[in-house]
């Protein structure tokens, strides 16, 4: 007769009864992608959306890496996980004349939603700015040539 454990039997694992409340998935992904930009302004774009968030820390990994730390600022702290999650830039070879990166968001811990929300903020940061008529015009095809 063998005697269940926590490790033969999942469902026996201990569980918080908080846990069913707060989703804590690893290693979840966002990714976005962005055409026709130089790399230099995606990464100061990037930048520029993790000064722009309170509360929201960040350090350069490698060249085309960062890691990011975001800490609730309100209610009690005891209570607030924080959220950190890596951001990569990698330029997608498969359709490298269109000049496409993918900026991949990969949650490292904290809660699901919480971080769902830091790169939703992000990402409108990053597609509006990706919006602007300069970065248009970069992209439009050249208008035709003056014939006499």
């Amino acid at each position: 007769m063998s005697s269940l454990t926590p490790e033969s039997s999942p469902e026996l694992a201990k569980r918080s009864w908080f846990g069913n409340f707060i989703s804590l998935e690893k290693d979840e992904q966002i990714f976005v992608l962005i055409r026709d930009k130089p790399l230099s302004s995606i990464k100061a774009d990037i930048v520029h959306a993790f000064l722009s968030i309170p509360s929201l820390s960040h350090s350069v990994v490698s060249q085309n890496s960062f890691r990011a730390e975001y800490k609730s600022s309100g209610g009690p702290s005891v209570f607030q996980k924080p959220v950190k999650f890596q951001v990569r830039l990698v330029f997608e070879i498969l359709v490298k004349e269109m000049g496409l990166y993918s900026v991949t968001f990969t949650l490292l811990t904290g809660p699901s939603r919480r971080f769902k929300r830091v790169v939703e903020t992000i990402q409108a940061q990053l597609l509006s700015t990706h919006d602007q008529p300069s970065v248009q015009a970069l992209a439009a095809p050249p208008p035709p040539p003056f014939l006499p």
